[in-house]
């Protein structure tokens, strides 16, 4: 089946989150696709993530009863599984990623040949489990059948950067850019960009990427305006950052992600309750772990100790559900127990798995120093700091992290050097941590001086 529907699946979800802060937020956003249709159902007619919900569930209905009448109609579960995609990136109910799976494995148990959307699918499930490898694998399978297809492409380039592998990424994403110039190929390339410290190569693919997008395809428009807005956030251009998710919200208003990145400005910028007010929006809608965490931490920053303990064991409950579903959560939580000094030996265990996996990813490697750190075996944590820092990005998070443990470790010109950057870039850069890099600081140069 080739149809406009295939066409739309391309996506334009941010990598980075993937790899680091926004983990799960990428692996629900990375495969953006708008409201199928099969019911009667027309994306033109949606202004609001409300009304695109209720469309894919109607059309999950009418597949639904399609493929109990017909089991065997390899087309009708592609489409299938990806209407549960959409929904679960929608929802946050990860339970509908098994329920693709199935769908997928049914499509290609009828037929197991020439079959390019199930592959293309079970790619994307496979990126969204952090099964790098297989997905790439798989990938490739698909473009070996399609080889003009860019879905295929971007999901190798994808797989490629979870595994480490930035320089094939990049190469990838290039080619994709030259055959397939839209708002889904630059958007990859400028975030590769970025993760590789390149600002300006960044900036001139976002705007390319701006200036291909058709804005037919809202949700498309509203994720990437979202990690663009994540991007100016990362330079310090706090305004900038505003101005995107707002964008966000007006391509597709009530969009929880544009909701979560106002509600994160608002909490660095001391706006708590206008924070709060964001964040309890958003997580009554869509429960990511990213958002139940820093929900609690802005009620814990304002004293509300009993509300935050109650986000932070239903992060734990969700982090159980996405396991139960197959979904590798090991950067996330290890980095969550590390931040609230909790479970240190924990986070570090999880830490190292994560690591194991995929050694050459920088954020295992950042999610491994920083529980070392925590759990003060800092001589260990340097090497994988080192390895995060590789690449030259410019996360204030990842540079933070560097710094922290090498102030630990006695570096202290070298630790100087990385929080001045941060604090020279974003001294709002995180709730939990602006403070403290600015104290640090502040006492690392009156010991280099002395």
């Amino acid at each position: 089946m080739k149809t406009a529907r295939w066409e739309q699946l391309q996506g334009n979800g941010s990598v980075f989150a993937l790899l680091g802060v926004l983990l799960l937020v990428l692996v629900i956003g990375l495969f953006v696709i708008p409201a199928l249709s099969g019911d009667g159902s027309n994306s033109s007619d949606l202004t609001s993530t409300e009304a695109a919900e209720s469309a894919t569930n109607g059309v999950i209905a009418f597949w639904e009863d399609r493929v109990r009448a017909s089991p065997d109609d390899f087309t009708a579960q592609n489409t299938l599984a990806l209407a549960y995609i959409q929904r679960a990136r929608a929802s946050g109910d990860v339970v509908d990623y098994t329920r693709a799976q199935a769908a997928v494995d049914a499509s290609l148990t009828a037929a197991p040949e020439d079959n390019h959307d199930a592959l293309v699918l079970l790619a994307s499930l496979q990126i969204t489990r952090r099964e790098f490898a297989l997905a790439l694998e798989t990938a490739r399978s698909a473009m070996a059948l399609d080889a003009s297809d860019p879905f295929a492409k971007a999901l190798a380039g994808d797989a490629l950067l979870g595994l480490g592998d930035d320089d094939a990424a990049l190469e990838t994403y290039r080619e994709l850019v030259e055959t397939s110039p839209n708002l889904t190929s630059f958007s990859r390339l400028a975030q590769i960009h970025e993760l590789r410290g390149d600002a300006p190569a960044a900036e001139a693919a976002w705007q390319n990427a701006f200036n291909t997008d058709d804005g037919v395809r809202p949700e498309n428009t509203a994720w990437a305006r979202v990690v663009y807005g994540h991007f100016l956030f990362t330079q310090g251009d706090l305004a900038g950052a505003v101005a995107q998710y707002q964008s966000s919200l007006e391509a597709l208003p009530g969009y929880v992600h544009a909701l979560a990145g106002r509600a994160r400005v608002a909490a660095v910028s001391g706006l708590s309750d206008e924070a709060i007010d964001l964040y309890e929006q958003v997580v009554g809608r869509q429960q990511v772990l990213e958002y139940v965490a820093a929900l609690g931490d802005v009620y814990l920053a304002t004293g509300r100790e009993a509300d935050a303990q109650h986000q932070y064991d239903l992060f734990a409950t969700i982090d159980s559900l996405y396991r139960e579903s197959g979904i590798n959560t090991d950067v996330q939580m290890a980095l969550f127990l590390a931040d609230h000094d909790l479970r240190l030996e924990e986070a570090v265990d999880q830490a190292f798995g994560a690591y194991e996996t995929h050694p050459n990813n920088i954020y295992t490697a950042d999610a491994l120093s920083w529980t070392l750190h925590k759990a003060e075996r800092d001589e260990e944590a340097l090497t994988y700091s080192e390895q995060a820092v590789r690449l030259g990005s410019q996360d204030p998070a990842l540079l933070f992290h560097a710094g922290m443990i090498n102030f630990r470790a006695g570096n202290h010109e070298t630790a100087r050097g990385y929080l001045q950057r941060v604090l020279d870039t974003n001294p709002k850069f995180s709730l939990l941590y602006a403070g403290q890099a600015a104290t640090t600081l502040e006492e690392l140069n009156k010991l280099v001086s002395n």
